[in-house]
């Protein structure tokens, strides 16, 4: 029982079998509450009414026998104690008694370490006082309220084990349900969850799963053969491209043209930029072991800034610490996330670039014209592009998408005229 009461502790607040638990443990709380109220309230009323009942015969006996038989009417015993008194004698009577009026038809009163329910009558010139010792029924009336409280307190807290009980029961086909759901990959399913849950009421949610299922897997199923052919249609025009432009490059008198330059520019760009959305568009699968594939951070820096200095010609970077690094995440990434962030610097930085590795965190810094806020709040979104030379507004885009897939952190500070830095966060 306290390991399930841990485990439903555990469960954030708005969960639905914490909820359910909740909402039993408060009714049952309203119920008890209200029932010991009323039972509180009823009990009151009758008792006084039975005290003030007792008070009036014994009182009515006394008004009708004292004229009679005087003193020997008063009653005396061990419950019952009655005075008679004239105005003047009333400093005879306890204290407690000596400020009540006449015709008091019951009033609970405390003296002598005593309860009394005491009633007061005129018989003539003198005023009569009974005095009824309730003080065991006052003490079985305080015994009777502590068990009724710690009864209703016993209920209350077997009701949140018994609450728990019964939302796990009950909730036991959408915990499975979730189960199956969480469970569920892109690809044929040899059953369907309409079928394991068609005698539960979440079978109207999971028969629903199933068509949105079945839509979700044609639409996969698209991407993956959009994906297929890209890769193959997209890359044999290219390294069409890419072969005839080392050809003419042979030719001593195109090789060096501003012409031919930009179209092998161009053309490795869109290499690159096919490699990275066809990677996005990958699923990554995890090694024949379970793990998931490796790199050497600090090898893949070196190689893209080798990559890229044909383009660094009028700046060269310099390169700060390079720690040995190695992440959980697969060579392709770092140097699409990393080339990006490079070819950025090289575009919109000035003439100084610096990049550190240190501690798992990659910064690329320029001393470029830097950005505003209203640059920076929109400077990762897809399509966006800002300032001369600005390109397609994928670079930054793409770091994003790589970094949110591989919960990598990105930091960015820049001001205007005062450059960029940018940190990646690769733990």
């Amino acid at each position: 029982m306290k390991a399930g009461l841990s485990r439903l502790f555990s469960r954030p607040r708005d969960s639905l079998q914490f909820r359910v638990t909740f909402a039993l443990a408060l009714f049952v709380a309203i119920v008890i509450s209200a029932m010991l109220l009323a039972l509180f309230t009823i009990n009151g009323r009758l008792k006084t009414e039975l005290l003030n009942a007792i008070v009036a015969h014994e009182m009515s006996e006394l008004v009708d026998d004292y004229p009679t038989e005087g003193n020997s009417a008063i009653p005396h015993s061990a419950n019952l104690i009655g005075y008679v008194v004239a105005p003047s004698e009333r400093d005879q009577l306890p204290e407690a008694l000596r400020g009540l009026g006449p015709d008091v038809d019951g009033v609970t009163l405390t003296y002598d370490d005593h309860t009394y329910r005491v009633g007061t009558q005129q018989i003539g010139d003198k005023q009569a006082y009974l005095a009824y010792d309730i003080t065991a029924i006052e003490n079985r009336e305080s015994m009777f309220k502590l068990v009724a409280i710690a009864a209703a307190l016993l209920v209350l807290a077997l009701a949140v084990p018994l609450g728990a009980w019964i939302a796990r029961i009950s909730l036991k086909p959408i915990n499975a349900l979730a189960d199956h759901v969480a469970s569920l990959q892109p690809g044929p399913r040899t059953t369907r969850l309409g079928q394991q849950f068609e005698h539960y009421e979440v079978g109207v949610i999971a028969r629903a799963f199933d068509r949105f299922m079945s839509r979700l897997e044609e639409f996969v199923e698209r991407e993956r053969s959009f994906t297929a052919d890209a890769s193959h249609e997209l890359r044999t025009p290219l390294a069409v491209i890419q072969g005839a432009v080392e050809v003419l490059q042979q030719n001593p008198q195109l090789a060096g043209s501003g012409p031919l330059t930009r179209i092998d520019r161009a053309s490795n760009q869109m290499a690159e930029l096919i490699e990275a959305l066809l990677f996005l568009a990958r699923d990554e699968q995890p090694e024949l072991d379970g793990a998931h594939p490796t790199c050497q951070a600090d090898q893949v820096v070196r190689e893209v800034v080798d990559a890229y200095r044909p383009l660094m010609t009028k700046k060269q970077p310099e390169i700060g610490t390079l720690d040995a690094c190695e992440i959980q995440a697969p060579r392709i990434a770092l140097v699409i996330a990393f080339g990006n962030l490079l070819r950025n610097a090289i575009r919109h930085g000035g003439n100084q670039i610096r990049i550190t590795l240190a501690d798992h965190r990659l910064i690329v810094t320029d001393n470029g014209a830097g950005m505003n806020s209203d640059v920076l709040e929109h400077a990762f979104d897809r399509g966006y592009r800002y300032g001369p030379g600005a390109g397609l507004g994928l670079g930054l885009y793409l770091v994003k998408r790589i970094a949110d897939r591989y919960d990598w952190r990105i930091r960015v500070a820049s001001r205007p005229n005062e450059g960029t830095r940018i940190e990646l966060d690769l733990n």
